[in-house]
């Protein structure tokens, strides 16, 4: 007789989802990923130059507490529906290190951001955020960026410039280049 397959409530995919910010990206603990994190799972905006994979979480993550030290993300709503739960959550961190090619300012900044998760056998196996890259480079002040012509002159197969290339231009440009 075989062991049925253990079932995942909304309920638990959601605990899952607390311990990425309670103690992954808040508190520094990268061994979660393993617990917590499919091995193949897709990250559908990871920080340019990440590997795939669990390997990949870590290093957007590790790049975001490089730039950003005291990171601190809060979950503002959450929502869990079969095996997909749905986050609204506030970025908060001081720029004291180097970001993507950007010196830091020292300045602190708050974005916010919209990330869809799913699950399967209580593992994540899938991530995408609506509005997280947009929000930092706002907050990060090269809003510009993504709605100037910047952005629309970066367009690839119909898709914008990535991260990556939106702040290498920006270094690129001076104060009286920009709109």
């Amino acid at each position: 007789m075989s062991t049925p397959e253990p079932v995942f409530t909304p309920e638990d995919n959601a605990r899952v989802i607390r311990r990425v910010f309670d103690e992954f990206v808040n508190e520094g603990d990268f061994s979660v990923v393993d617990q917590i994190y499919a091995p193949d799972m897709v990250d559908h905006q990871p920080l340019p130059g990440a590997p795939e994979g669990t390997e990949g979480v870590k290093y957007t993550i590790a790049g975001l507490r490089q730039g950003f030290p005291d990171l601190h993300v809060t979950i503002e709503a959450l929502s869990a529906h079969a095996d997909h739960v749905v986050i609204h959550n506030t970025w908060r961190g001081t720029f004291t290190g180097e970001f993507l090619g950007m010196d830091p300012t020292g300045e602190r900044i708050e974005f916010r951001g919209v990330v869809v998760w799913r699950l399967a056998n209580g593992l994540i196996a899938e991530r995408w955020g609506i509005g997280v890259e947009s929000s930092m480079l706002e907050a990060l002040g090269l809003g510009w960026l993504m709605s100037g012509g910047l952005a629309r002159k970066g367009r690839r197969r119909g898709r914008g410039m990535d991260l990556a290339d939106l702040a290498a231009a920006a270094g690129a440009l001076t104060a009286t280049e920009q709109p």
